[in-house]
């Protein structure tokens, strides 16, 4: 059920504000096509590759301010975590809200949506006041179109309306509570079981691979081990270091963008207190209009550029550590001249000369990769047939009695771990049996069960309960109610 709730908080877009405060990406990246074609259909509503992009590169953005990535996350690394297919299951979630509003009739005016764009207060000019000039010129350098972004905005109400219908809010449903639903959640959360429980680990499971059964395991999989994808390219790289804007280009810049130099508290800082990052936005905008020219003149042949043979694993253009320019290069055509694509030192423009598709690896080259995730499934799969055998008589140990909030120890688990087994426990109506976690079995048996005495309990952890089973039922008639048919497969 938790899962619901972290999916009604991605869900929840709660202001064009917010939106417009988390910044955007420069889109010359992850490149499927044009921003006409379809990621997946939900309902009545497509999915388009832009917005597959934005979403992308917004979890990516979260991911960096995560401290134990460092900010860094390749493709690979991206990949490893899934962020593709968080992003496409945000946007399905998203949009499943979005029919169900249309389903409601509810609709949000153009008056509505031009509202909540002045209001922000984010597209001003040196007075204050809302300017179509700072609006447009801003949205240009964000790579959208005023209609696009003006989409996004109203989607934002659409949900907000709908919300507010439903009465939900960032927390979840308002939802009152009776004194019967009150009694019911109070027995429910007074039982305790006194367990006894083993763990058995996987590391203490031994098992033996034969050649013959590797190499049935790698022909069934091996779509799993290619070879990376190899380019030869004809580059030009304009650094933004490379621009030197003058004071009268900090000064327009500063007068045309006051609203981009804000304290913490939202007071316009001076020209002076603005003046590193005025340099470095002024150099961004002078290197983006000269990588221009640099693409036009590449494009025509009439100047060269640096050649460069690379692999699609090695990383040699990055932005924020995620190399976004290899997925174009991966569905451009030999010859192809690239748009300038933002990276980590400047903009890039470049010719596809040559490529190499990715081929499967031969059973030799995989094979030590084969291995290690055989031995796992392997490993997994006899650690499984060892846990059914042995929770029919297992001693284990006792730990005394435990609820589904219990916050001692259990045995060697982990805070997650035990919060897992627990959630298994609770919510199984058997005696005995085990519970599979990433690296270790453990088996439990219900020796005794007690009540704590009847006491009111918090209304309040009651009602999120609630609201959590609500939660839980409305993505359920959501998945049931509209269609999902995905058209790509962000995986690859």
């Amino acid at each position: 059920m938790q899962k619901h709730k972290k999916w009604l908080i991605v869900t929840i877009w709660v202001s064009a504000i917010a939106f417009i405060g988390a910044g955007m990406v420069n889109w010359g990246s992850y490149g499927f096509g044009s921003s006409n074609d379809k990621v997946a259909r939900v309902g009545d509503i497509d999915i388009h590759l832009a917005e597959f992009q934005r979403e992308y590169a917004r979890i990516l953005n979260e991911f960096s301010q995560i401290s134990q990535f460092g900010g860094m996350l390749d493709e690979a690394q991206a990949k490893q975590f899934g962020i593709p297919q968080m992003a496409l299951q945000r946007l399905i979630q998203q949009v499943q809200i979005l029919n169900l509003a249309n389903d409601l009739g509810l609709v949000v005016s153009d008056k509505e949506v031009g509202e909540e764009i002045v209001n922000a207060k984010v597209y001003v000019d040196d007075k204050g006041e809302f300017s179509q000039e700072v609006y447009r010129k801003a949205l240009k350098e964000q790579g959208m179109s005023p209609s696009e972004f003006e989409e996004m905005v109203r989607k934002i109400l659409t949900t907000q309306k709908l919300f507010s219908v439903m009465n939900i809010t960032q927390v979840g449903p308002m939802l009152p509570i009776s004194s019967s639903e009150m009694a019911a959640l109070e027995m429910a959360n007074a039982v305790r079981d006194r367990l006894r429980v083993e763990i058995l680990p996987m590391d203490k499971v031994n098992i033996e691979i034969e050649d013959d059964e590797l190499k049935a395991f790698w022909e069934k999989n091996a779509e799993n081990w290619k070879s990376p994808m190899e380019f030869k390219i004809e580059y030009i790289l304009v650094p933004f270091a490379s621009q030197n804007p003058t004071d009268e280009d900090l000064t327009k810049h500063y007068q045309d963008f006051k609203s981009d130099y804000l304290d913490e508290n939202g007071n316009l800082l001076s020209f002076e207190e603005s003046k590193e990052k005025l340099i470095k936005d002024v150099q961004k905008i002078q290197a983006e209009s000269v990588a221009k020219r640099e693409y036009r003149d590449l494009k025509n042949k009439s100047k060269k550029g640096e050649i460069l043979s690379l692999k699609e694993n090695e990383r040699f253009f990055v932005k924020n550590g995620v190399d976004l320019v290899i997925e174009d290069m991966k569905v451009a055509q030999v010859g192809q001249v690239l748009k300038p694509i933002e990276v980590d030192k400047g903009f890039v423009t470049l010719r596809i000369l040559d490529k190499k598709p990715s081929v499967q690896k031969s059973f030799e080259e995989a094979k030590a990769e084969a291995k290690v995730l055989f031995e796992s499934s392997k490993k997994r799969e006899k650690l499984l047939a060892l846990a059914k055998e042995r929770v029919k008589n297992f001693q284990g140990t006792d730990i005394g009695f435990v609820d589904r909030f219990y916050n001692g120890a259990i045995l060697t688990l982990d805070d997650g771990q035990k919060m897992s087994f627990l959630s298994h426990l609770f919510s199984s109506k058997q005696k005995e049996g085990y519970v599979m976690l990433e690296d270790k079995a453990v088996l439990y048996r219900i020796v005794e069960q007690s009540v704590l005495n009847a006491k009111q309990g918090d209304a309040m952890a009651f009602k999120s309960m609630k609201s959590e089973a609500v939660l839980d039922a409305l993505a359920e008639y959501l998945n049931e109610t509209y269609k999902t048919t995905i058209y790509i497969d962000v995986s690859k």
